[in-house]
């Protein structure tokens, strides 16, 4: 009995110390330690592309969510810098690089560096030739080249229709021949109908006519067929400048109201050789009616050219890239049209396939390109046209495009009232045709709401029309008659581009 109290005195004391640890059952259970984020790079060959600084912006934004820690390597557009900077990336344990190579040619090595250091590789934009790697980003550049020739024939398309009439299924209202101006412009009552509606009286009901062009875009096409048409290549050992213009080519080879006059190629997408090409043309006599470049940067160069008086002010043009200064451009009426590749997009993609190649070493692709004697595990982003009748798509990524489109209502109408010289390039005469909304009549009256104004217009043979436009009113002006020079008073004296 002696030796029993003692046992039992030790086995209470056990368990009032098990309850006491134990805080009455109310013990957390321990956590796990967090988990490192994983390291990739970004190795882009010029963070100065607008395309990649939106692409930096996405990914900044997105990589604590996916939990990844991002080296972000910036190669100026300079291939022996991008070099140097890959073979120094072993010392940063990176597991996985988003690679958009500089120099194409030199981007196979670079690859097999990558790849002897166990680093993942994903490829944006523009695919090394015949080169295994982990993973492809790219944007449609076959669709974008068709998007880019698909402007252009429905640009002619319109042309045409309005020459003939045209009809609108709610209003009845007729768009007449004799309405428009000679060389493709139009005058007042035509302006509607080409940017899709057709008002055929103050609040009324509005027809629609489908199609991305307005009345600007037809406004600058001449009389005389076939177009001529300039392309502006990229850099020619890019695979998304030999991909955009093969399908452009392959999209306008069989329209017989379009030649093409002549591809030019711009090595590293240099923009500065724009000129000379476009002043080489010049002294050679060639007109000009459209330019489709592979980029946004070339079609600025081609615009800026232009208004310098280079050539024709009324030459279309086109871009690919949807940069800040072609959407800036787009939306004050001085650029036509451009084809967004979703840098977004791209950026989410890359980031994806990095982060999870780091990871597991697989990613989620959708899709398989043939690269030689290998088959790449790809996503591509789709592509979308921007005219000025959509570009608040891009209002998200540029903040201040609202209030450039705001600073010039009425776009290229505006502009062309006062100061453009008429070329000597189309070979049509267009002066006296495409300065305003109204055309050749006199303003009539006006009323706003919402941002709109109703012009009604009364020509010298009594022909009545009505127009609606965004925004006021802050020039009208009438030239006495066809084929008058519009130039005198104008400013700086410059040709307009588009």
């Amino acid at each position: 009995m002696k030796k029993t109290i003692p046992v039992v005195l030790a086995v209470v004391s056990a368990l009032m110390l098990l309850l006491s640890t134990s805080g009455c059952g109310k013990h957390e259970p321990q956590r796990k330690p967090a988990e490192k984020p994983v390291k990739i790079g970004f190795a882009l060959a010029d963070l100065n592309r607008d395309g990649n600084k939106t692409i930096k912006k996405t990914v900044d934004g997105q990589k604590t969510k996916v939990n990844a820690e991002v080296t972000w390597l910036d190669a100026g557009n300079d291939p022996a810098k991008q070099q140097k900077q890959l073979q120094q990336l072993a010392d940063k344990e990176l597991k996985a690089v988003v690679f958009q190579p500089v120099d194409p040619a030199a981007a196979p090595a670079m690859v097999e560096q990558l790849a002897r250091q166990g680093i993942k590789v994903v490829v944006l934009e523009n695919l090394p030739v015949n080169t295994p790697v982990d993973g492809y980003i790219a944007s449609d550049h076959e669709l974008v080249g068709r998007l880019q020739a698909r402007f252009l024939t429905e640009a002619l398309q319109r042309s045409q229709e309005a020459q003939k009439g045209l009809s609108t299924p709610s209003t009845g209202t007729v768009i007449r021949p004799e309405d428009l101006g000679q060389g493709g412009g139009q005058q007042g009552g035509s302006q509607e109908a080409a940017a899709g509606t057709i008002t055929a009286s103050p609040g009324g009901a509005k027809g629609t006519i489908t199609g991305a062009v307005d009345y600007t875009v037809i406004a600058q096409l001449p009389e005389h067929r076939p177009l001529n048409v300039l392309i502006l290549g990229g850099d020619p050992r890019d695979q998304a400048a030999r991909e955009i213009t093969a399908a452009l080519e392959a999209a306008l080879q069989d329209q017989k109201d379009i030649n093409i006059i002549g591809v030019y190629n711009h090595p590293l997408w240099d923009p500065a050789a724009v000129p000379a090409t476009l002043a080489e043309l010049k002294s050679k006599g060639a007109k000009v009616d459209a330019i489709l470049a592979n980029d946004s940067s070339l079609a600025m160069a081609a615009v800026e050219y232009l208004k310098m008086g280079g050539f024709n002010k009324n030459v279309l043009t086109v871009g690919v890239g949807a940069d800040e200064k072609a959407s800036q451009e787009l939306v004050k009426g001085e650029h036509d049209a451009e084809v967004d590749v979703q840098p977004e997009m791209l950026g989410l993609f890359a980031l994806e396939a990095a982060v999870d190649l780091a990871r597991t070493g697989h990613w989620q692709y959708s899709a398989r390109v043939n690269n030689g004697d290998y088959s790449v595990p790809a996503r591509i982003a789709p592509a979308r046209l921007i005219t000025s009748k959509n570009a608040y798509l891009l209002q998200e990524r540029w903040k201040e495009l609202k209030e450039a489109g705001g600073q010039q209502q009425g776009g290229r109408q505006e502009t062309r009232s006062g100061g453009q010289q008429d070329g000597d390039q189309g070979g049509q005469s267009r002066q006296g045709q495409q300065d305003q909304p109204g055309g050749q009549g006199q303003q009539g009256g006006q009323q706003g709401s919402q941002n709109k104004t109703m012009l009604k217009i009364t020509t010298m043979e009594g022909k009545t029309m009505e127009v609606q436009i965004d925004g006021e009113v802050k020039k009208i002006e009438s030239t006495g008659g066809q084929g008058q020079d519009q130039s005198q008073g104008g400013e700086g004296g410059g040709q307009q581009g588009q």
